[in-house]
């Protein structure tokens, strides 16, 4: 979706969001190894290693065979490598966290759909802000003026 609308978008997932499955994961693992592993993939993500990350998960895996969380997180870094340059992106000046873009879109929405005397019809601000998940919102704010 994010190619339709925004085919020149430079994306990238948020550093947090990422790590927050390295913690999750981190939690399955014996107590005497989990801080030295988070932290080692955790620099590694940070490098921009996702291949990296990824072979650690993978022994992880292997040492876990049924779990599905772990299965699961190779799938996510997998398809989102190139997201997660992290290093390069960083170098490049552009912010790894989404925290600034989230608060934005909450301060815009308040702006636009609680400001003073607007009155709306349930539907009509369902579309406005269901629009924001769907790329439409967006595209919306671009060609507001």
């Amino acid at each position: 979706m994010v190619e339709h609308y925004f085919p020149n978008a430079v994306q990238i997932v948020d550093w947090y969001h990422a790590c927050q499955r390295l913690h999750a994961i981190a939690e399955t693992l014996a107590e005497q190894e989990r801080g030295t592993w988070l932290n080692q993939v955790k620099t590694a993500l940070w490098e921009g290693e996702v291949q990296e990350v990824i072979q650690r998960l993978q022994q992880a895996l292997n040492k876990h065979p049924s779990c599905e969380l772990i299965q699961s997180a190779i799938t996510y870094y997998e398809n989102n490598q190139t997201r997660m340059a992290y290093a390069q992106f960083r170098k490049q000046g552009y912010f790894i966290g989404s925290g600034t873009v989230e608060s934005a879109c909450k301060q815009i929405v308040s702006l636009r759909l609680k400001r003073p005397g607007a009155r709306w019809v349930y539907g009509l601000g369902r579309v406005f802000v269901g629009g924001h998940s769907q790329g439409a919102f967006l595209t919306y704010l671009l060609h507001l003026h």
